[in-house]
């Protein structure tokens, strides 16, 4: 089968690796994949995308993507409105090109931008694939027409990311589909090979994974802090996230770093900014904390657990898919300080529940969510879009 992944990409997080590794998969097994990107302004994403051996199109060579409200002024924001609409022309224009000479079977997108661009109706069928929460009630009414009559069938990847697709209207459960992320666990246990010898009065290593936004969290991780501090508890805490080019991450970020120093936390917690190597932090992290607000089916929270750390997070989207609290992580009332602080005390002095727990959590993502299980998914509703 011809498939397009349809990417705007101008940060390479999570989610874009995860398309990555999936297109890679899925021409393993014999189906033909590329990927397709507006603007090929992410190098990152770009060099990734080659290393893997996967083909890319690249649209419209731009180096910044127009950003319409980059700037407050009015009379900026409708010459950036002016550009973005040239520019989506162009887009649409280059993008037919390609699709009557590649002639793709399902074209998959993951925002209303990618999707925009695209004609229902046509000679493939138009796939969108939910990989964060779907918060109905904060998408816009434009956006809500978008996904409903702009697509052909969904793509999930949590039970609950299908059930609020279909509360919301947007398709029926037969349309719906669940495809969960997958892990390449022989990495993982190349790097956990590396991982640091640990003497007994080293401290306990929490890892905060997430981009700098006031919903991913890092406010909490802030208070937990002090709370470990104020307990006497030897620890040292990461948080490792990109900063986006909006004022909302980066004034937040202000605000993270400022809270650092006035509560004299410095010496406790580390910034680590845009890493690019990810696995090089886990294989020596002790505990994952993911206190965020929305979530489809968290890859952290996955390498976490093929990593065998704990994990403690908000019971938020697909989180609840991979911790069952108590057995293999435990789930918090939601941004509850006292309950992160309670989960962290027990790992911390019971080394025999720590390695339960860590324990149970590989088994999981062993037997749930290795490669092979996604592509045989992805198979499954590639035989169903024949019927529909």
């Amino acid at each position: 089968m011809n498939i397009i992944f349809l990417e705007a990409v101008q940060i390479h997080g999570g989610a874009r690796k995860s398309t990555i590794e999936l297109a890679k998969r899925l021409n393993e097994e014999g189906h033909n994949s590329v990927i397709v990107d507006f603007w090929g302004s992410c190098n990152e994403f770009v060099e990734d995308v080659q290393a893997n051996k996967i083909p890319i199109q690249i649209l419209k060579k731009n180096n910044s993507p127009i950003a319409i409200f980059s700037s407050k002024n009015p009379f900026r924001i409708g010459m950036n409105i002016t550009l973005f609409l040239s520019d989506w022309v162009r887009l649409k224009k280059e993008f037919r090109k390609f699709q009557n000479t590649f002639k793709p079977d399902v074209v998959i997108v993951n925002n209303i931008k990618t999707n925009s661009i695209l004609k229902k109706g046509k000679d493939y069928k138009i796939a969108y694939f939910a990989r964060g929460w779907f918060a109905y009630n904060s998408i816009g009414f434009l956006k809500k027409l978008m996904f409903k009559y702009n697509s052909d069938y969904f793509i999930g990847v949590s039970q609950s990311t299908r059930q609020a697709i279909f509360t919301g209207g947007l398709a029926p459960l037969e349309k719906i589909f669940v495809v969960p992320n997958a892990i390449d666990l022989t990495k993982v246990d190349k790097y956990k090979k590396e991982r640091n010898t640990r003497n007994e009065g080293d401290p306990m290593v929490i890892l905060h994974c997430g981009g700098f936004l006031p919903a991913k969290g890092q406010d909490l991780s802030i208070s937990l802090a002090k709370k470990l501090k104020n307990n006497g508890i030897n620890f040292k805490m990461i948080l490792m996230g990109a900063v986006y080019d909006t004022p909302v991450s980066e004034n937040f970020l202000k605000k993270i770093r400022n809270e650092i120093t006035q509560y004299q936390l410095d010496d406790q917690i580390e910034i680590l900014l845009n890493q690019k190597d990810p696995y090089s932090i886990f294989k020596n992290s002790d505990i994952l904390i993911h206190p965020s607000d929305t979530e489809g089916l968290p890859r952290v929270i996955m390498e976490a657990l093929a990593f065998e750390i704990p994990v403690i997070a908000n019971p938020v989207g697909g989180v609840t898919d991979y911790i069952l609290n108590n057995f293999t992580g435990y789930i918090a009332t939601h941004n509850h300080v006292d309950d992160y602080y309670e989960a962290i005390h027990k790992l911390y002095h019971d080394k025999e529940l720590y390695r339960f727990i860590a324990g149970n959590g590989k088994s999981l993502i062993a037997n749930n969510y290795d490669k092979k299980n996604q592509v045989e998914e992805f198979d499954k509703i590639f035989k169903k879009l024949e019927k529909i």
